[in-house]
């Protein structure tokens, strides 16, 4: 399906009956990144999945390369479809989206789960994402297939769908550059300041294996979102909702249930 959000025309989709669910992707992937844990989400849950600006199958129109414009593009999105508050799951630049959402529209966002993710980057991530931001196409992706490699390092079977998927997805890679580069701006301009704003129950999600957000990120988060929760999966790096998606969706299904009888 397809909405007029802004500027853009965004792909979404949805599976599932119940309470709403938004699952939200990382850089270079598209919606299909969590192929493995919808089923067990959508059991209880309508779970919408959308494309990021100028990834998989969303365009990427006026893009400015700030995460508030990829917040406002997610808020649009709940108006077109009629959802008036939703639960966020976000992975990893899919989390810094939900956060700036939860900042933003706090109306929106009843209950938050960031999941591999930061709020906010170095000096040496900062500059990573600076220099993707600004590399032709064909060196951009050489290096998103080796950066690829890099992240399913810990699931080496789960590679060649990853590939696929990021190599669709970032056919056109202004999408990429775009985002990397409203990374990059987490350097100058971090969440943490503004999480005190998030009102939603929230359950950040880490992995004890990651070496990209490592679960140090994650308590930064638990200590900047009041009355948040944290939960830490083992045996899996960066690419949680592929390497344990089960485990993960069991942590968003549970917590969602308490947040409806609390």
């Amino acid at each position: 399906m397809r909405a007029r959000t802004g500027d853009i025309e965004t792909a979404w989709f949805e599976i599932g009956r119940g309470s709403p669910l938004v699952l939200i992707h990382g850089l270079a992937d598209d919606h299909r990144l969590w192929r493995k844990t919808v089923p067990d989400l959508a059991l209880r849950h309508r779970v919408i999945l959308y494309d990021v600006r100028g990834h998989g199958q969303s365009s990427v129109g006026d893009a400015d390369g700030t995460l508030r414009q990829l917040g406002d593009d997610l808020n649009l999105l709940l108006e077109a479809i009629g959802l008036e508050r939703v639960g966020v799951a976000g992975f990893s630049l899919g989390g810094t989206i939900a956060m700036r959402l939860a900042i933003d529209h706090p109306e929106k966002v009843d209950v938050l789960f960031p999941v591999a993710t930061s709020s906010r980057v170095g000096s040496s991530a900062a500059q990573w994402y600076a220099e993707r931001a600004v590399m032709g196409s064909a060196e951009l992706k050489a290096m998103m297939d080796r950066d690829t490699v890099d992240a399913y390092h810990i699931s080496p079977g789960e590679l060649e769908e990853g590939l696929a998927i990021r190599r669709q997805s970032t056919a056109d890679p202004a999408g990429y550059r775009n985002a990397a580069t409203a990374m990059a701006g987490l350097r100058v301009n971090p969440l943490d300041p503004e999480l005190v704003k998030i009102s939603a129950r929230t359950l950040i999600v880490c992995a004890d294996l990651d070496q990209h957000c490592p679960p140090r990120a994650g308590e930064i988060i638990a200590a900047g979102i009041p009355d948040s929760t944290m939960e830490i999966i083992t045996g899996s790096g960066h690419m949680l909702p592929a390497e344990k998606p089960r485990e993960l969706a069991a942590l968003v299904v549970g917590f969602l249930r308490e947040a409806a009888t609390a």
